[in-house]
């Protein structure tokens, strides 16, 4: 592969001169210029990014750390960032994490090597301001969705508290009184601020949190079907579901389908998030959606302030985002 100093060396100038003339330094007249693209086209020289990064301090990139691309909220998230990002004329790097905490450092600590600028982070494990340095640098981070509970990184997250609040109340407003809720892993923020929303809707209603209800798993259709499959067997048996995330919710459905049950008149769902599906499915979901679009803009615009800032940043800011219920054919009065 062709050097700078091999650019330098067939036009007959300096490599400090070849650098400048490359990255449109304004002191470099056209000519000069015209004739070292010249060269390096012919050559097939590539300027080596990561080396201009050492000398420059920043990448141009962004990196993105997200659980799956099978959840709605994550693909478009991603997509909406990437649109920022390009706009701001930067670059997205895209890291699955599957939600494994080994996976979600291993990713942070690869970023950081990169140097990448800034980072939004869903995060499965809890990290330590301190690791994510480069060469000197505090990489800027912006949690997206879940939240580390220690608050040190900027945060922009949905309403879970009130979104899992108002599904709630909507079944107890039809008169459901055994509502199970099947949901995440205890240790993600979204899950333990659903599972609050719905047990303070409980507490409201005069009832008594059940916690048998509550059925901790993944958020994945597997889980979803296992779940349902006991909230069945439970004798008495559950009026109503609520799902907290939209992969469980599928495997909900398959395992109604599976058991002949039908929705809403032998039992009501209701579900968190909103994908497409759920508006075409038989019957349509009720569910709490979320400003998904807003959410994922508000995040590029915080981690590109923060790469701005440099090294004179605020203190981290939460960002809370309300969605809506949409009341569908899912739910109906219990059967008596």
């Amino acid at each position: 592969m062709a050097t700078l100093r091999d650019v330098a060396k067939t036009v007959g100038l300096s490599a400090a001169t070849v650098s400048r003339a490359l990255s449109g330094h304004p002191y470099v007249d056209e000519r000069t210029r015209g004739r070292v693209v010249r060269a390096a086209r012919e050559l097939g020289y590539r300027p080596n990014a990561l080396a201009r990064a050492l000398r420059v301090q920043t990448t141009r990139t962004i990196g993105l750390i997200i659980p799956d691309i099978h959840n709605d909220f994550y693909a478009e998230s991603a997509t909406v960032l990437q649109g920022a990002f390009e706009e701001h004329g930067y670059r997205l790097i895209l890291c699955i994490s599957n939600s494994d905490p080994a996976h979600d450092r291993s990713y942070l600590r690869t970023l950081a090597e990169h140097r990448v600028d800034g980072i939004v982070h869903v995060p499965s494990s809890s990290i330590d301001a301190h690791e994510l340095d480069a060469g000197g640098r505090r990489i800027p981070v912006v949690e997206l969705l879940r939240h580390s509970p220690d608050a040190q990184f900027d945060a922009v997250l949905s309403d879970d508290f009130d979104g899992a609040a108002a599904l709630t109340r909507h079944l107890l407003a039809l008169g459901h009184r055994r509502i199970a809720m099947l949901t995440g892993p205890g240790a993600f923020s979204t899950t333990r601020y659903r599972v609050d929303g719905y047990r303070a809707a409980l507490r409201e209603a005069g009832l008594g949190p059940n916690d048998e209800l509550v059925l901790y798993g993944s958020y994945t259709p597997e889980c979803g079907h296992d779940a349902t499959r006991a909230v069945l067997a439970r004798t008495p048996r559950p009026t109503a579901i609520f799902s907290s995330g939209s992969r469980l919710t599928n495997g909900v459905l398959r395992a109604l389908a599976e058991a002949c049950v039908r929705v809403p008149d032998e039992l009501s769902l209701v579900a968190y998030e909103d994908p497409e599906w759920y508006a075409i499915s038989v019957p349509p979901l009720t569910c709490y959606t979320l400003p998904l679009r807003e959410m994922g803009r508000v995040a590029a615009d915080t981690i590109i302030a923060r790469v701005a800032e440099g090294a004179t940043p605020r203190p981290p800011v939460v960002l809370r985002f309300a969605g809506r219920l949409i009341v569908r054919e899912s739910t109906a009065p219990p059967r008596a």
